[in-house]
């Protein structure tokens, strides 16, 4: 009991003071904005009750009535063939929540755990190094999992669709978030043996090794979940592939088949996946305990290049447009914490692609294009967040002055937006030439996405500004939980709201979209939200981004 009792003391004790610590330090980041907090609080919670409302709509009418369906469908199948299509479908979504989670999680655990100047302050405070790994984690779990919340509803509706009710309904609710937990977990020990063997040494080989492992969770769970095996047209084998494809989409080595079979199985089922997700747990404990110290050590002793030169260069130069131009580009290109930022989303969908060509057919084009709406418009603006927080670094104070301060960032947007809206067109350029039949549709919302993503560009700026951590060391955690959900949020919406509408205005099938939203496809909802939304949203966020970032006032 003693030493239980010291364990409590030492361990927790320092975790829940950082903690509190933390939690004190954010809440004064984004209170002290003031009406700088109020104002984009309040666009990200106006595309957020735009977005839910037709959704929850979309989902009681349409969703959730169609799964009760197949519900019934299972149980006479299960019967007759063995085949259980609530597992199928179960297991599909949680093999998404897994991908998505990892692909997401990876860059910010690396980056959180290894390269926070936060890091480097703690372990100079007599705090355990397991400590400082779980206040780190900890961190992750409130901001990593952001992109999660946007499938958390279909999963919770799916579950309640086909006949999960009452205490098994929240159980599962309570199933999913130790299971999101595991995720962090298993991604935690992916980024040890990831930072294992780069050494830490070679950050651009440590961004190539996240990207294909990223890459590789994805083309996994695609290739698992690949449905076109099926050939409908023999019915006299439907029952035979489907049976296999339930095989190897529940086998027992798959990290979400004890998290599947906790729902839909027994109570012993649920304690298998609580034991499974204790040995997750205890394998993460024992790398913090014996494997952390060690690594984090040797990371942050080693010695790092000086900026003092490239700030007296930079002192009483007047800079050039093209000469700002030309140092944010090299940051941006050379800036190894940077290369993930745009390899992974170049790579993105080609290599989805090529692992599912299904996604190329009929319905998987409007998944395609929303992956890479999500992808690009996420990573622009962490792209642009991450420059201006190394501008904050480097102390380039000579050009703080609202001409010179213009042009700065202008160049930063500028550099971001040709990057990416390049990346862009050739990602879109591959699409159309393997579904030629978008090609106008496609080529018009690639052009409509310019302006989003300088929109984008600038806003990061802004987010830098009035959320940002000032831990420059961390490029994936630049912003504080007020400003990554926020950042999150609208890079999320915004093309919704924008490109989308505009593109199908100018093709002429804005009806569909106002068909999602519950609305008449007529004047004056046709004109409000094909033309006059968008370039609204556009004017108001370059311009509230750049009297922010140039001026200091909103």
């Amino acid at each position: 009991m003693p030493s239980l009792f010291l364990w409590q003391n030492i361990v927790m004790r320092d975790f829940f003071i950082i903690v509190k610590w933390r939690s004190k330090e954010a809440a004064r980041l984004v209170t002290r904005q003031g009406r700088k907090t109020i104002l984009i609080s309040s666009l990200a919670i106006i595309f957020l009750i735009m977005f839910s409302v037709p959704l929850i709509f979309y989902m009681r009418e349409y969703f959730i009535p169609n799964f009760s369906r197949i519900a019934g469908l299972s149980d006479q199948l299960r019967e007759l063939t063995g085949i259980d299509l609530k597992m199928i479908v179960i297991t599909f979504f949680s093999a998404i929540i897994f991908s998505i989670l990892l692909g997401s999680d990876l860059p910010v655990v690396i980056s959180n755990l290894f390269f926070s100047d936060r890091v480097k302050l703690l372990i100079q405070m007599p705090v355990k190094k397991s400590t400082i790994a779980k206040v780190q984690l900890s961190e992750v779990l409130t901001t990593g999992g952001l992109p999660i919340l946007l499938f958390v509803p279909v999963f919770l509706a799916t579950l309640s669709g086909l006949g999960v009710s009452g205490f098994r309904f929240w159980l599962a609710l309570v199933l999913l978030i130790i299971f999101v937990v595991d995720i962090l977990c298993i991604t935690s020990v992916i980024s040890f043996a990831v930072v294992f063997l780069s050494r830490g040494r070679f950050l651009k080989v440590l961004s190539s090794i996240m990207t294909m492992v990223t890459l590789f969770a994805f083309i996994f769970t695609l290739r698992f979940m690949d449905f076109s095996a099926i050939d409908l047209a023999r019915p006299d084998h439907v029952a035979e592939q489907f049976g296999t494809l339930q095989g190897v989409i529940t086998a027992p080595y798959l990290p979400w088949t004890p998290f599947v079979n906790s729902i839909l199985g027994k109570t012993d089922d649920v304690v298998l996946f609580l034991l499974y997700s204790l040995a997750i747990i205890m394998i993460l404990e024992f790398l913090e305990i014996f494997l952390y110290p060690g690594v984090i050590q040797k990371l942050t002793t080693r010695p790092t290049g000086s900026i003092k030169n490239f700030r007296k260069e930079g002192r009483g130069r007047s800079h050039s447009f093209s000469g700002i131009l030309k140092k944010d580009f090299l940051l941006l290109i050379r800036e190894p914490k940077l290369t993930f930022a745009f390899l992974y989303p170049s790579l993105f969908v080609p290599v989805v692609v090529m692992a599912n060509p299904t996604l190329l057919r009929s319905f998987g084009i409007l998944q395609l294009l929303g992956l890479i709406v999500f992808l690009f418009s996420n990573y622009s603006t962490v792209t642009s967040t991450a420059l201006f927080a190394f501008e904050r670094q480097l102390g380039d104070n000579g050009l703080l002055f609202p001409v010179k301060r213009l042009g700065t960032v202008i160049s930063k947007a500028s550099i971001v937006t040709f990057l990416y809206s390049l990346i862009v067109f050739l990602v879109g350029l591959y699409v159309v030439s393997k579904a030629s039949v978008y090609r106008d549709f496609m080529f018009t919302f690639l052009l409509f996405m310019l302006p989003t993503i300088f929109s984008l560009s600038l806003l990061g700026g802004y987010l830098e500004k009035s959320f940002g951590t000032r831990d420059t060391g961390n490029v994936f955690k630049a912003l504080t939980l007020a400003g990554a959900l926020i950042s999150f949020v609208l890079s999320t919406l915004l093309p919704v709201f924008t490109t989308l509408p505009l593109a199908m205005y100018t093709t002429g099938s804005i009806a569909a979209f106002l068909g999602f939203l519950n609305l008449p496809a007529a004047n004056p909802w046709n004109w409000i939200f094909g033309m006059a939304i968008p370039f609204l949203l556009w004017a108001g966020i370059i311009w509230a981004s750049l009297k922010s970032l140039c001026y200091n006032f909103v």
